[in-house]
């Protein structure tokens, strides 16, 4: 690891009560990281003092810089890219561990490929089996809407989305985990986009970085991704309601900024409609299986709360309001069920 302007890799890393991972994180770097300079940086959107002394004692030279608070992914990780000096950047997320010479790979490919302007990692757990993940914004695009869990409805609706052609590897989705770009690719798209707190802004920015150049996974740069829990992500699990309110709203924004106000709309007019369908279709289950026709309506209930609450944001993401999207604690409704 070596800090002076000539270097290869700024490695970014946003933390947020994870220090423990982010060491195991940085040990596993360290293990792989023959054949280029780096410098380490971690932003910490929850600092705690103490709390990061084993890892600055064990890597002496890593830039580690409290944010003042929850700032969010993309400010994080725009913090730390103005306190860069690499020529080329790698976001990692501290739930991860290099294996292989990933970094090396990936970094080697994009100097010697000039019309690729990021290369993104597949996942796999500790035993090396691959993670799913959306392999381009179609596949995201069409989860977004809550229609019944047929494949003729998935069909459908990726027939009416813009067609995607990809060469192998190719595409127009990196996941956020593991991004590793330039410093002027970022620069000509405008880095990464402050309205979002989490979620979906990894999509926002391969959206922009994919109309400049190709985007591209490669076999040979995979990373364990460990997926630890936060308080945002959802905690019941059912087909209406397997989006959290911070995951929808942050899609949304992003469908939004990337598609406009027609597609946009779309969803929310599916999601209206869903609401009294849901209904409609517990009431039929429960009489036909003998029960009070309202019994058991908590699914019912969760998904009008999460439809009244992202209906609060519609205005400001219609009119495309410059602001922070990120949802109150008392709408955090996934975490008040649990």
């Amino acid at each position: 690891m070596t800090h002076n302007s000539l270097l290869d890799l700024s490695i970014i890393i946003v933390n947020y009560k994870t220090e423990a991972l982010i060491l195991d994180c940085l040990n596993s770097i360290k293990k792989f990281d023959a054949g280029f300079s780096y410098e380490l940086i971690v932003i910490d959107n929850c600092y705690e003092p103490g709390a990061n002394k084993q890892i600055v004692s064990d890597f002496p030279g890593l830039k580690w810089i409290d944010a003042g608070g929850n700032i969010g992914f993309s400010r994080a990780n725009n913090l730390g890219l103005s306190n860069s000096v690499g020529k080329y950047v790698l976001f990692l997320n501290a739930d991860t561990l290099i294996i292989d010479h990933s970094i090396f790979n990936a970094l080697n490919f994009l100097k010697s490929n000039s019309a690729f302007v990021a290369v993104g990692g597949l996942q796999v757990d500790l035993n090396g089996n691959p993670l799913p993940y959306y392999s381009t914004l179609n596949e995201i695009r069409k989860d977004l809407y809550i229609l019944p869990n047929k494949p003729v409805f998935q069909k459908l609706i990726l027939a009416l989305l813009p067609t995607e052609n990809f060469s192998k590897g190719e595409t127009n989705n990196l996941v956020g985990a593991f991004i590793l770009t330039t410093k002027t690719a970022l620069q000509k798209v405008g880095n990464w986009d402050e309205d979002f707190f989490m979620y979906a802004e990894d999509a926002e920015l391969s959206f922009r970085l994919s109309k400049i150049g190709k985007l591209t996974y490669l076999e040979n740069v995979k990373f364990v991704h460990l997926i630890n829990e936060n308080e945002f992500r959802r905690t019941e699990y059912s087909w209406a309601n397997r989006f959290s309110v911070q995951v929808q709203l942050s899609n949304f924004l992003w469908i939004r900024k990337s598609y406009g106000i027609f597609p946009l709309l779309i969803l929310y007019f599916n999601y209206i409609l869903l609401v009294p369908s849901f209904w409609v279709w517990k009431f039929y289950k429960n009489l036909s299986e003998g029960k009070k026709m309202f019994a058991n309506p908590k699914n019912q209930r969760l998904l009008d709360k999460k439809v009244r609450i992202l209906l609060n944001y519609l205005p400001s993401l219609m009119f495309a309001k410059k602001k922070f999207f990120k949802i109150k604690q008392e709408e955090n409704i996934d975490k008040i069920n649990s």
